[in-house]
């Protein structure tokens, strides 16, 4: 088994599935250095403070649009918001308005931040199949299942096996990811959205998110287990030639991440006069900034990886198929919702970021050991 540590180049968001409320589930406070912080509310701590008699109080005052803090305040003026919160996080949003959510990181059961090895493993899985997808012009016969839709199943099951069983990355074992030396943060995310009458600059889809902080690291454990694919190959798939070892495939993916961003540099410098919100220029640094961390990177032993909410489109499913003749009349039909709004923009035409055109997901891995 292999040692990996994995740093945090940007802010990352893997999410619970929980939803904070502002003002029930989540409040605002500010640190001795006038840092803005929130607090994420414990129940329980909160009626240690107030006094279980005032639970009515409490939901009365929640259901009449008051703040949990402001009713701490009112029964246990000296409280400070550590005392009734699960975890403190910076905020890093311009302004909390009174109608925002909070989408939770994921958290283990002792409270730590962690990428799981799923989303590690998910995001490997999409790499190799870009690899493997690479110049080949013959798989959109591929591209549709019995009733006519457009998947990638069926050409993911040609490249790495028709079911779990026969499925080459069975014998890729990556482990979760456990963070927390670092601080966690809430950012609010926004688009650099294409459109022709306004800037690029959108903030109609505001979204608030807790993420792991920038260059925070953790150790998580990889392995491909080659000796076992070696005694089952006859009733498996054929395992990819970047799959044979480490460094071949943190080649692999380190190349898939390069490719991806230059594509990216090149489409938003051709529509960079076009916006004047400013978004376009700030976007094409951070993502000049990563391309010089992947090139960076050390031959066999080092890569950079993109995981997590905001990815977008082209980084969760590798962009391979916008190669392909009938890219536009097959693919963008099925991945754009409205589509027939939209045929004189390309696909994808938005990207997600914070307000300070950020992006997120991106980590470096690095073999420790091998």
């Amino acid at each position: 088994m292999s040692q990996i540590k994995i740093k945090t180049l940007t802010s990352v968001h893997i999410g619970s599935g929980e939803t904070f409320q502002y003002g029930n589930d989540f409040v605002r406070g500010k640190e001795a250095d006038g840092d803005s912080i929130i607090g994420i509310v414990e129940p329980k701590q909160v009626l240690a403070l107030i006094g279980e008699k005032n639970l009515d109080a409490w939901v009365t005052a929640i259901d009449g649009g008051r703040s949990t803090d402001q009713i701490v305040k009112q029964y246990a003026p000296s409280a400070k918001l550590e005392q009734y919160s699960r975890r403190i996080i910076l905020s890093w949003a311009n302004e909390i308005k009174p109608t925002d959510t909070l989408k939770e990181y994921i958290h283990d059961g002792l409270g730590r931040p962690y990428i799981p090895g799923s989303s590690i493993k998910g995001a490997i899985r999409t790499a190799v199949l870009a690899s493997c997808c690479k110049e080949r012009d013959d798989l959109e016969q591929y591209a549709r299942n019995k009733s006519g839709k457009v998947t990638a199943k069926i050409i993911e099951q040609k490249f790495f096996g028709k079911d779990v069983h026969s499925d080459v990355f069975r014998f890729l074992h990556v482990g979760d990811a456990f963070f927390g030396k670092n601080y966690e943060a809430a950012v609010r995310m926004v688009n650099i959205n294409e459109r022709e009458k306004a800037g690029f600059g959108d903030m109609t889809k505001s979204q608030l998110l807790e993420v792991l902080s920038p260059d925070d690291e953790a150790i998580f454990e990889l392995r491909l287990k080659t000796e076992l694919y070696e005694r089952a190959k006859v009733a498996t798939a054929l395992l990819p030639e970047c799959m044979h070892t480490l460094p071949e495939l943190f080649q692999t993916i380190n190349q898939y991440t390069k490719n991806l961003i230059k594509q990216e540099i090149s489409y938003w410098m051709e529509r960079q006069d076009k916006d004047d919100s400013g978004k376009v220029d700030d976007y094409l640094e951070r993502m000049r900034q990563l391309l010089a961390e992947v090139e960076q990177c050390q031959p066999d032993k080092e890569c950079v990886l993109r995981v997590g909410a905001g990815s977008g489109w082209r980084f969760i499913t590798g962009a391979w198929t916008e190669n392909w003749r009938t890219f536009e009349t097959t693919v963008v039909p099925a991945a754009r919702r409205n589509n027939q709004r939209y045929t004189q923009f390309h696909f994808p035409k938005t990207r997600r970021v914070d307000e300070e055109c950020d992006v997120l997901g991106f980590v470096k891995l690095s073999i420790l050991t091998e």
